[in-house]
This record gives C-alpha cells, sequence and structure tokens, in this order.
C-alpha cells in the first residue's frame, strides 16, 4: 500500500513538473491570444469573468517577473522555467522516487529539506554577494559621474560610462538602466526598477536626486557630489558596525544553524535514530516546539546584530 501511494505520489510530480515547464513556455503566446479573444466578448458577464482570469494571470506573470528579477540581480544564468524545473526536481520528484526504491522515511523528508533549500539558498546567497559589491561600487560610480557631467555629458551617458569602466554588477545595472531608456522607457521609471531590484538605500538616494532635479532643476553634478560624501561616510559607518557586531552574528548564525544541519545529518546517518520525530505523536509535538522556538532565537538574535541606519 505505501509503495503504491509513493507511485501515485511520483507520477503526481512529474505530471506537475511537465505541466508547470509547458505552462511557462507558453505563457506569452496564451497571454496573446487571451488579449486578441477580448476584443470579441459577446457579453458584459463574459467580458468581467476574462478581466478576472486576465488578473488572476497578472498576478502569476507577477510572480514569475520577480523571480526573474532575483535570477538576474544574482547573476544566474537560468531562465524562470529551468530554475523552477530544477527546483521542483530538487525538492519533490527525487525524494518520491528516492521513498520508492525503498529509503526510510527520515532520508526521504531530508532530500526534501536539502533539495527544496538547496537552489534558494543559492541564489540568495549570489544575490546578497552581488548586492553587498553594488554598494561597495556605488561610490566610485558617482565619481565617475559627476566628473562625466562637468565635461557636458548627460546623464544617461555617464551611466553608460559607468558600464564601461566598472566592472560587475554595477556596470551591468547601470547598462541596463542606460538601455531601457534607449528603447524609449522614461529614465524615472528605469531608476524606479533598478531601485526596486536592488533595494539598496544608498542608490535609492542618488535615484531619489536624479529625479528630483529632473522635475526641479539644478546642478545635478553637485548634487551627486554631495550625495556621494554622505554614502562615502555610511559605507565607513556600516563598516565599522558590521566589525564591531561580527562575533555577535557569526555566534547567531552558528547556534541557530547547528541544530539543522545536525537533524539534517542524522537523517542520513542515522535514520532510525531520528524517526521517532516523524513517526509519533510526542516526536512530531516536540519537533514542532523546536522549529518555533528555533525561528523566534534566529529572528531575535537578527534583530540586536542588524542595526538599521
Amino acid at each position: 500500500m505505501m509503495r503504491l501511494l509513493v507511485v501515485l505520489v511520483s507520477g503526481v510530480a512529474v505530471f506537475a513538473l511537465i505541466y508547470l515547464v509547458v505552462m511557462l513556455q507558453t505563457k506569452d503566446r496564451r497571454a496573446m491570444e487571451s488579449r486578441v479573444k477580448s476584443f470579441f466578448d459577446s457579453t458584459p458577464e463574459e467580458a468581467a469573468a476574462k478581466r478576472t482570469m486576465r488578473g488572476k494571470t497578472r498576478v502569476h506573470t507577477r510572480r514569475l517577473d520577480q523571480i526573474a528579477e532575483e535570477l538576474y540581480v544574482a547573476g544566474v544564468a537560468l531562465r524562470v522555467e529551468e530554475f523552477i524545473t530544477i527546483w521542483t526536481t530538487a525538492g519533490a520528484v527525487i525524494p518520491a522516487i528516492a521513498m520508492f526504491l525503498g529509503a526510510p522515511l527520515s532520508v526521504s523528508i531530508g532530500l526534501v529539506i536539502v533539495g527544496a533549500s538547496a537552489p534558494i539558498g543559492f541564489v540568495t546567497i549570489k544575490r546578497n554577494k552581488k548586492l553587498s559589491l553594488l554598494g561597495v561600487q556605488l561610490s566610485d560610480a558617482l565619481t565617475i559621474i559627476c566628473n562625466a557631467l562637468r565635461a557636458g555629458q548627460s546623464f544617461q551617458t555617464a551611466m553608460k560610462s559607468v558600464a564601461d569602466e566598472m566592472e560587475e554588477p554595477i556596470s551591468r545595472e547601470f547598462m541596463r538602466v542606460y538601455r531601457e531608456t534607449q528603447y524609449g522607457m522614461p529614465l524615472e521609471t528605469s531608476l524606479t526598477r533598478l531601485v526596486n531590484r536592488t533595494k539598496n538605500q544608498d542608490l535609492d538616494l542618488m535615484c531619489s536626486a536624479v529625479i528630483i532635479q529632473r522635475q526641479i532643476g539644478g546642478n545635478l553634478a553637485v548634487i551627486l557630489e554631495n550625495i556621494s560624501d554622505t554614502i562615502n561616510q555610511r559605507i565607513r559607518l556600516r563598516g565599522e558596525l558590521k566589525t564591531m557586531t561580527s562575533a555577535g552574528r557569526l555566534s547567531g548564525y552558528i547556534i541557530g544553524g547547528m541544530p539543522l544541519i545536525i537533524i539534517v545529518l542524522l537523517m542520513f546517518v542515522n535514520p532510525s535514530y531520528i524517526d521517532m520525530f516523524f513517526t509519533t505523536h510526542s516526536g512530531r509535538v516536540m519537533l514542532v516546539v523546536s522549529v518555533i522556538l528555533e525561528a523566534i532565537g534566529f529572528s531575535i538574535v537578527n534583530k540586536i546584530v542588524n542595526i538599521k541606519m
């Protein structure tokens, strides 16, 4: 009976994976067909129903676009459908196959935890590294922009100079803004998209200054030079705070991650020792309580060591 259930779960997981890939690959064509058919709505009720469906489609599209932006910022050369395929395969299909082949329940759960968290963790770590490096590069980028503006160049051309002279990730981000404006997108919209992608407060300050200057006028080179001094002071202060809180941050990561690492290792090394947490009522209760306490402790330590500026 258990094997039959595993076969059914595996079949459903594989079918869902194939269906998801097909839907992602044909979403553009289906969106175009939906827009064309909207011109031939026969009744107001049908038109309202189709508008509701288009609203749901836009929600899913925004989610996919958000994943695509995360992959872009992290520098991961994968399309959304490729990443979701890898994530689904690692988090659902492989554990189901392992259980079908006779692996213990704890091993299959360990494979689910590792397979579901590894792709997301990889993208998150790469994204944080890229954004941290972008924050360090921003001061030099502002210096180049100020020099280009004093030489009589436009702000877009100055951003292209940054893209040509500096390394990634700031060169890629600024080149994207330059290309978007060259293709007809307003500079304000492109800068807003840049801030939304990077979530960098210093970059937000620079973009806000540029947008305000375009509305009310002023010497942009002088404005950006003053902002550059402010950003340099904030970078220096942020570095000092990071040095002062490094010990507490490391201790928090070690203490917070040790129980999870130990339980995942035991799932593979000694499954019988950890099975009671999943097969007995008291074990499941202890596991839930442990997860809740772990999340609370990690959030408290994270609040202490992360100082807002």
